[in-house]
C-alpha cells in the first residue's frame, strides 16, 4: 500500500484520535493503525491521542506536535460514524488543546461508508461463512452496532447495511436485522428475540450470522460475545456465528489516510465547527 506524494501538506502535523479502551488488545490495535499510517507518510509528524480512558490524551498528542514545530493540526478520528464523539467530544478536546498553543486544527470525517471499510466488512463476513453449507431452516444476518443517542444513528447504520450487503447474493433472500448494544433501538436483545421466534412472515431460522460493526477489541465486543453465549443456551436449535471485528486491517488505514487527504487538500472538515484559529 503506497501513499500519494505528498499525502498531506508538509506544514501539518497529524493526530490520530482513538476512542480509548482499558482493553490492552484494543489499545494495541489502535496504536497499530497509527503506526501503519505514520509509515505511509514518513515526512509528516504523526502522534496518537485517545479521547478517554487511557493515555496519551488528545491534549498530550497535540502538545507533542507543537513541540515538533507544527503550527497546523490535522485530526484523523478512528471513528465509524458521525455521532456524539465526532460532533462534540473530539472537537471540544481538540479546540481546547490547540487554543492553549496557538495552533489551527481541522478534523477529518469519520470512516463511515468509505469503500475500503465496506470492502473490509464484506471480507469479514465472507471469511466467516465460507464453506458453510446451506441449512433447510435458512439463515439470517444480524449486524450489531455500539449504539449512540444521536438521532441519526439508526439511519446511518441501515445505510451501512445496505451498502455492504445489498448486492450480496447470499444475503439477498435472508432476513436482515440490526441491533445496538446501548443507547439506540432495536437493542441487541430485541433483535435476538425477533430472530429466535418463527412467525407467518418469518419461518424458523437455523443459523444467524452476527456481525458486530466494531473496530477494535473492547468492552462492547465482550458484551456481544457474552450475549451470544446466552443465545446459544436459550436457543440451541439455532447456530449462532460471530463475525470478527474489523481490527487494525490495511483497509482501515487506507480509509483513514483518504479521510485525512480529503480534509487536508479539499478544505473539507466534518463537523465544520472544528475549524478554529488561534
Amino acid at each position: 500500500m503506497e501513499a500519494p506524494t505528498p499525502a498531506f501538506p508538509r506544514a501539518v502535523g497529524v493526530v490520530v484520535v482513538g476512542h480509548g479502551t482499558a482493553n490492552a488488545t484494543g489499545a494495541a490495535e489502535t496504536a497499530a493503525v497509527a503506526k501503519q499510517l505514520a509509515r505511509l507518510v514518513p515526512e509528516i509528524p504523526v502522534e496518537l491521542g485517545f479521547l478517554e480512558v487511557i493515555e496519551p490524551s488528545i491534549d498530550a498528542a497535540v502538545g507533542r506536535l507543537a513541540d515538533r514545530g507544527c503550527r497546523e493540526v490535522l485530526a484523523l478520528p478512528i471513528l465509524l460514524f458521525t455521532a456524539g464523539h465526532a460532533k462534540r467530544d473530539v472537537p471540544a478536546a481538540l479546540a481546547e488543546a490547540v487554543s492553549r498553543r496557538g495552533l489551527t486544527v481541522r478534523q477529518a470525517a469519520p470512516l463511515g461508508l468509505h469503500p475500503a471499510i465496506v470492502q473490509l466488512v464484506r471480507r469479514r463476513y465472507c471469511e466467516t461463512v465460507a464453506g458453510l453449507p446451506p441449512l433447510p431452516a435458512g439463515e439470517a444476518l444480524l449486524v450489531v452496532g455500539r449504539g449512540a443517542s444521536d438521532p441519526t444513528a439508526g439511519s446511518q447504520f441501515w445505510a451501512l447495511v445496505r451498502r455492504c450487503f445489498g448486492c450480496m447474493s447470499r444475503v439477498a433472500t435472508q432476513p436482515v436485522r440490526i441491533g445496538f448494544v446501548a443507547a439506540a433501538r432495536p437493542t441487541l436483545d430485541e433483535a435476538i428475540a425477533a430472530l429466535s421466534r418463527s412467525t407467518a412472515d418469518q419461518p424458523a431460522i437455523g443459523r444467524v450470522v452476527v456481525q458486530p460493526h466494531l473496530l477494535f477489541r473492547g468492552h462492547v465486543e465482550n458484551q456481544v460475545s457474552a450475549r451470544l453465549e446466552r443465545a446459544r443456551e436459550e436457543h440451541p436449535q439455532i447456530e449462532w456465528l460471530q463475525v470478527p471485528r474489523l481490527g487494525p486491517a490495511e483497509e482501515v488505514v487506507r480509509a483513514l489516510l483518504d479521510r485525512g487527504r480529503e480534509a487536508a487538500w479539499t478544505g473539507r472538515a466534518v463537523p465544520d465547527a472544528v475549524q478554529s484559529s488561534p
